[in-house]
């Protein structure tokens, strides 16, 4: 009996010996459980784990509501109480000043945050559907971000860092070369002509010869008008501005680099003129640009009707700025809810196709795809990273759980990264979505480093701060690591049975 016990003793302790050669990632994984069954305990985990980058976020859109108050209040802005909207003078519906001594501030405040976000939204009583809702709030106090977009990135810094993310890349601002500004540029009449021969470049009768041919003499046009490089240099220096200013006195901040786009529901020669701006941004010395996007409502009639055509202007673009500059385009942010069928056919195919996008914004309807299995083949076999963004996809549209494509791609070895879009409106932030990614899909710790890791391989920074960041980010998961381990070992022993009876 003695020498039974001996030897059970012997086996213990060797256990507890090979246990404690384990990594502490090893560890961690293993009793991952022990984290996952409780979302108190989730939260503090991933509030603390190194979480790399967050590749899709638009500045104006990840500020929270609150911070939209102060500003309007500071600034003495004017409200439109009924819509919500502000504005910098009176009108006719913007009647009450906001003011930081005004009556009835804190039910003001509560009010807006409802209408400048997704807070107590409940689609029975609302007058807008959850898409609409969402993209209108951008509208609403767009009057508040405009001249405080500094501001706005300093928040998010300081957020990054609470939240230990290293690296955003984010939307702050468009080239914003609207009709105006282009005639400004080009000369009177010059964006009625040449959009009026634009559009029908890329009808959908259109050969596609005849698209790059204007495409080209636009684009040779705008290469030799010093008005045009001028603006672009504007557009370079304010986007370094906005860093600079952003990060001063900052202890401690996420590097941070950004993506020029246009809007996809504006008028061709606009979006074709702020992708040539936003393309030659990020070819300039020193720019802090350093991809392409394309955004606002993919459903919207305009964006629908001249998708192809975008696609037509990123593939030119990116062969005649000799294939350099990066590009992550929203595409497949879609439902049967919000379009025909035959929309879901090819929108992302084309993205990856046509358009040549290195990552994808959202993705969601790539079961709808025309030959969907071999086009998830293409993006494994090209690296075509997709952005997934939870919290997004289920307020907007409504897509979540087992519909949500995430599965889908990991399955199929598609590249990932998890990304918030906009967390200011959704009320939400990078660590919650890790918080679903876990709790709906089952991952574990592994699976979570892989994620945060693709967040920094797959950023469209260069190759030499990209290892720099990938260093700092293998320190921080180990200190991260050796805390957690230790945290894990004394766990109640009550805690590690429940976690492995569900194993």
């Amino acid at each position: 009996m003695k020498k039974t016990i001996l030897t059970l003793t012997a086996c213990l302790l060797g256990c507890s010996a090979a246990w404690c050669r384990k990594p502490d990632s090893v560890r961690i994984n293993n009793r991952f459980d022990i984290v996952a069954e409780n979302p108190c305990r989730l939260r503090q985990f991933l509030n603390e784990m190194p979480k790399g980058g967050d590749l899709h976020t638009h500045l104006t859109g990840a500020a929270y509501a609150e911070t939209y108050f102060d500003i309007a209040c500071r600034d003495s802005l004017w409200l439109d109480p009924h819509s919500g909207r502000l504005a910098p003078t009176p009108d006719s519906s913007a009647t009450v000043r906001l003011t930081p001594d005004m009556p009835d501030r804190p039910a003001y405040r509560t009010a807006l945050i409802d209408k400048w976000s997704v807070r107590n939204y409940r689609s029975s009583c609302q007058t807008l559907p959850p898409d609409e809702h969402f993209f209108a709030t951008f509208g609403l106090f767009s009057a508040a971000a405009d001249n405080h977009l500094a501001e706005l990135l300093r928040e998010l810094r300081r957020r990054a860092v609470q939240e230990n993310v290293l690296y955003l890349e984010l939307m702050p601002l468009s080239a914003n070369l609207y009709a105006d500004k282009i005639d400004s540029i080009c000369g009177a009449g010059f964006f009625d002509r040449n959009n009026a021969r634009l559009r029908q470049a890329i009808g959908p009768d259109a050969r596609p010869e005849k698209t790059d041919a204007l495409l080209a003499e636009l684009f040779d046009l705008w290469e030799n008008s010093a008005a045009m490089q001028e603006c672009i240099d504007r557009y370079v220096a304010t986007i370094d501005s906005l860093d600079t200013r952003s990060a001063e006195g900052l202890a401690a901040t996420p590097l941070c680099r950004y993506q020029g786009y246009a809007d996809r529901n504006a008028e061709p020669l606009e979006v074709y003129a702020m992708l040539y701006a936003a393309y030659k941004g990020c070819l300039k010395p020193e720019s802090k640009l350093v991809g392409v996007n394309i955004l606002s409502p993919e459903n919207g009639e305009t964006a629908l009707a001249d998708y192809t055509g975008h696609m037509r202007m990123f593939r030119f673009l990116d062969e005649a700025t000799g294939g350099t500059v990066r590009t992550s385009l929203h595409a497949g942010e879609l439902t049967l809810a919000l379009v025909q069928p035959e929309e879901l056919r090819d929108h992302i195919r084309q993205a990856v196709l046509t358009a040549g996008a290195d990552r994808i914004g959202h993705g969601t309807d790539i079961a709808y795809e025309t030959e969907s299995c071999a086009l998830l083949d293409t993006m494994r076999g090209r690296q075509t990273v997709v952005e997934i963004n939870l919290a997004s996809n289920e307020f907007i549209l409504g897509v979540q759980g087992d519909e949500h494509p995430f599965p889908l791609y990991r399955q199929a070895g598609v590249p990932t990264v998890l990304a918030t879009d906009d967390a200011g409106v959704l009320r939400t932030d990078l660590t919650q979505q890790y918080m679903m990614a876990v709790e709906r899909y089952g991952l574990d710790y592994y699976d979570l480093k892989q994620l945060v890791r693709n967040s920094i391989r797959y950023g469209f920074l260069p190759e030499e701060e990209k290892r720099i960041l990938m260093c700092r980010l293998e320190e921080s998961f180990a200190d991260f690591e050796r805390k957690w381990s230790a945290q894990l070992d004394s766990a109640p022993a009550a805690d590690r049975r429940s976690a492995r009876s569900r194993r």
